[in-house]
């Protein structure tokens, strides 16, 4: 399998097997694959939280975890008000903040996030109908993030994106709003220098394609020909919790750490969104065999 490569001759070396499976399924025309709203799959998701006597709090910062073998309580501050909430067990999907959520639990240090900005543009009117589905690229099995890849919307809009570079703060999605917390504790970090020192190529490629949105365009354009010359929009960016290893490594595999009372979502790659019933399912199922084991040593 040969693919389109912004650096060199085409890559030619084996693709690691669930990447393949990726690629087939992309191949394959399937009555089961389409694009959705996630936004309003979110809202269906809490009305059946809410229906079944259950309580979703937004705007709410946790400010501290006590996790024990019986029990986890958790204190939330909100509307300048704390209160705390106990729970049998406790399951941290944090995203951005799961790293530091986590060792409020009691877990490990690492992984560490570190957070990446994507941003997207939005094709002119008159690129709607250049495509009827989606263009991937093949990944660089050597780093993770994707690549600029084409997606159409619900709506019919026609988006292209996203590119992948360091983000000054874990909530700046305007770009404008720069963390110095987020971006001290990065700086701070010897594992990021070493991710960085690994991937000088990589990095003065994509602050290329931040810096100019005609490169930016240039990339999609290698393989979708028409997209020459076009013109787009910039939209909200995206923010992905990368998780980072002591090494340096950006780990694209699921990371779960069970400690007392609470299963800790360490890391949950790309397609989160897509796969987050499947992951839901999974983490219940990695909870009861936790609380099992949890049973039989503590009667034992």
């Amino acid at each position: 399998m040969v693919s389109v490569s912004g650096r060199g001759a085409p890559r030619r070396q084996p693709l690691p097997w669930r990447l393949l499976v990726g690629i087939v399924k992309q191949l394959r025309p399937s009555s089961c694959m389409a694009i959705i709203d996630f936004a309003a799959v979110a809202r269906a998701l809490i009305d059946d939280i809410e229906r079944a006597g259950g309580r979703v709090l937004l705007g709410a910062e946790v400010t501290s975890i006590a996790n024990g073998e019986q029990g986890c309580s958790v204190t939330v501050e909100r509307g300048g008000e704390q209160t705390s909430h106990t729970f049998d067990h406790l399951i941290v999907c944090a995203g951005l903040q799961s790293d530091r959520i986590a060792r409020m639990a009691g877990g490990a240090a690492y992984p560490k996030i570190v957070p990446f900005f994507g941003q997207y543009s939005q094709l002119a009117p008159e690129h709607r109908t250049i495509l009827n589905g989606l263009v991937y690229p093949v990944p660089d099995p050597a780093y993770p993030f994707l690549g600029v890849h084409l997606t159409k919307r619900v709506d019919g809009e026609m988006l292209v994106g996203p590119n992948a570079f360091l983000s000054f703060g874990r909530e700046n999605y305007s770009g404008w709003r720069i963390g110095l917390k987020d971006s001290l504790e990065v700086a701070a970090s010897p594992s990021f220098w070493k991710f960085a020192g690994q991937n000088r190529q990589a990095a003065v490629q994509e602050v290329g394609a931040v810096l100019s949105r005609k490169k930016f365009l240039a990339g999609a354009a290698d393989y979708v020909p028409s997209l020459k010359g076009a013109t787009s929009t910039p939209i909200t960016r995206g923010i992905r919790a990368q998780a980072m290893d002591r090494q340096g490594q950006l780990l694209d595999d699921f990371v779960i750490e069970n400690i007392g009372s609470a299963t800790l979502m360490r890391n949950a790659p790309s397609p989160g969104a897509t796969s987050s019933l499947a992951i839901a399912e999974h983490l219940v199922e990695t909870m009861g065999k936790h609380l099992r084991f949890t049973n039989v040593t503590s009667h034992g």
